[in-house]
C-alpha cells in the first residue's frame, strides 16, 4: 500500500464504523440489555447517539452542552443539555462498553499474519488497569485511599483486550478500593477455551487460575515470592531458594499454595539492578513492622513465572519473551493518558464523569484498533505503526476525525460549532459582560 493512501484508508474505516452502527448493529437492543434504554427511543435513535459519542471522543474537553449539540447534529433534531442530563445513569458505562466490543470486534484481525509461537491459541488476552485521581466530592461514588481525617476520590479502569485482533473485550469503571485481586474474576466473563491470558502480579489469585484451567484456557503470570511450593511426587514443601542456589535456572512442575494448584514454575535470573530495585521496594513497603525475610529477598533476584502452557510448546526463554508482550497494554494506557486526554475529565457530577470517561475511552479504543488495521497494511512494506505516534497525530487532528465520523465536511462542523457555542447563554440570575457594558454606555 502506498503511504499517501493512509488518510483514505482511515476515512474508509470511519465510514465503515458509522455504517455498522446505523445498519448492522442493533444499538437499541444493546441499550436495553445494558439497562440504559427502558422504552422505545422517541427522539434520539441509539445508533445516532453512539455515532455522536464516537465523534465527540476526539475532543479534548467535553461539556453537556457540546455533547447534546453533536447528538442533535448526528440525529438531525434539536436536543438540549437538560434532556441529555436526565438520560445519564451508571448504565451508560455498560452500554458503551458493549457497543465498543460489537463495533470494533468487526475490524480486520491481525491473526492471518501470525505464525509460530502464538498460533496454537485462539486469542491472547491482556488484562490490566489504570488509576486517575478525581476531585474529592466524588469520593462516595469513586472511593480512593484515605484516613480518619480525609477521604480521597480515584477512578479505576479495568480493561481487557485481545492482542491479536485489537478487539476490546471488557471495560469497567470503579473506585480505587476495588483492587486488581477483586477484579481477577472479570476475565471469566470473556475467556474461551484455548485463549492465553497475560496478567501482572496484581491479579494473582489461586482460585482465578483454577477457574481459567477448568475452562480450558491458558495463562502466564508472575508468581509471588512468599508462596509455598510443593513437590507433586512427595507432597512435601520445596525449598525453592536452596534449589536456585544450586542451579540458577528452574523449569519444573509444582503444586502451588494451600490449594496445591498444579502449575509449571519457571525461574530465570534477573539483572542485578532490577533485583536490587525490587528488594529496595519490598523493604520500603514492609517497614520495620514486617520486613521481608531473607529467603524472600533472595527470590527477588529471579523472575518467577507460573503457567499451564506445556514445556513441549514453550521453553523457559520463550515463555519469558511472550510474557513481555503484556507491556503492550501498558503502552495503550500511556497513549491514552499522554495523547488522548484520558485525564481531561469534566468532573462536576458522577454521571457527567461517566459520560466523559466512556466517551474518551471509546476514542482510545478507536485509535488502538486503527493502529492494528494500519499495521496489517503498512507492515507488509516494512513501515510499522507506532501506537504512541498515531495517538498523538489523531489527537492533533481531532476535528478531521470528528467530521469524518459524522459524515460531514470539516467546514460544516466548523460552521455548526460556531453557531451553537460562541454566544452567551440566556441567564436570569446574572448578566453577561456585553449587557453590563451596554447599560453603562447607553443613554
Amino acid at each position: 500500500m502506498h503511504l499517501k493512501n493512509i488518510p483514505q484508508v482511515l476515512a474508509g474505516e470511519f465510514q465503515s464504523l458509522r455504517q455498522q452502527l446505523q445498519d448492522q448493529i442493533d444499538c437499541d437492543a444493546l441499550a436495553r440489555q445494558s439497562g440504559f434504554l427502558r422504552r422505545r427511543p422517541r427522539k434520539i435513535p441509539m445508533a445516532n447517539f453512539l455515532v455522536a459519542l464516537l465523534a465527540l471522543a476526539a475532543e479534548s474537553f467535553l461539556t453537556l452542552e457540546r455533547v447534546a449539540a453533536i447528538i442533535a447534529l448526528a440525529a438531525q433534531v434539536s436536543y438540549s443539555k437538560q434532556a441529555l442530563h436526565k438520560r445519564l445513569s451508571p448504565a451508560i458505562e455498560r452500554f458503551v462498553a458493549q457497543a465498543a466490543t460489537c463495533l470494533f470486534g468487526n475490524l480486520p484481525e491481525a491473526r492471518t499474519r501470525l505464525r509460530g509461537l502464538l498460533q496454537p491459541f485462539g486469542r491472547v488476552l491482556l488484562h490490566d488497569s489504570t488509576v486517575e485521581t478525581l476531585p474529592e466530592h466524588l469520593a462516595k461514588v469513586f472511593p480512593g485511599s484515605g484516613n480518619q481525617r480525609k477521604r480521597y476520590a480515584a477512578l479505576k479502569i479495568q480493561f481487557i483486550t485481545d492482542l491479536l485482533s485489537g478487539q476490546p473485550l471488557h471495560l469497567s469503571l470503579s473506585g480505587f478500593t476495588r483492587n486488581d485481586q477483586a477484579a481477577a474474576a472479570d476475565i471469566l466473563e470473556v475467556v474461551r477455551p484455548g485463549d492465553l491470558i497475560l496478567r501482572d502480579l496484581g491479579y494473582f489469585v489461586l482460585r482465578a487460575f483454577q477457574w481459567i484451567m477448568e475452562l480450558g484456557a491458558f495463562f502466564v503470570s508472575r508468581c509471588r515470592t512468599d508462596m509455598t511450593f510443593y513437590d507433586p511426587r512427595t507432597g512435601q514443601p520445596l525449598d525453592l531458594a536452596r534449589q536456585l542456589r544450586r542451579c540458577p535456572h528452574l523449569d519444573r512442575e509444582v503444586w502451588l499454595g494451600a490449594q496445591k494448584l498444579p502449575v509449571r514454575l519457571v525461574a530465570l535470573p534477573l539483572p542485578e539492578e532490577v533485583a536490587n530495585q525490587r528488594r529496595h521496594k519490598a523493604k520500603k513497603h514492609g517497614g520495620q513492622s514486617s520486613p521481608p525475610t531473607a529467603q524472600r529477598l533472595f527470590l527477588m533476584g529471579w523472575s518467577l513465572l507460573i503457567t499451564n502452557v506445556p514445556r513441549s510448546l514453550w521453553p523457559p526463554r520463550v515463555l519469558a519473551a511472550v510474557y513481555r508482550l503484556r507491556w503492550r497494554v501498558e503502552m495503550i494506557f500511556k497513549a491514552w493518558k499522554s495523547h488522548l486526554g484520558l485525564r481531561h475529565f469534566y468532573c462536576r457530577s458522577a454521571s457527567v464523569l461517566r459520560l466523559a470517561v466512556v466517551t474518551k475511552l471509546l476514542f482510545c479504543v478507536l485509535v488502538y484498533c486503527c493502529c492494528q488495521s494500519l499495521e496489517l497494511l503498512c507492515g507488509q512494506v516494512d513501515h510499522h505503526i507506532s501506537l504512541q505516534r498515531l495517538a498523538r497525530t489523531m489527537a492533533v487532528c481531532a476535528c478531521f476525525v470528528e467530521a469524518s465520523l459524522l459524515g460531514i465536511s470539516v467546514e460544516r462542523l466548523w460552521e455548526y460549532s460556531l453557531a451553537q457555542h460562541i454566544f452567551y447563554e440566556p441567564r436570569k440570575d446574572r448578566e453577561n459582560f456585553c449587557d453590563s457594558f451596554a447599560q453603562l454606555t447607553t443613554k
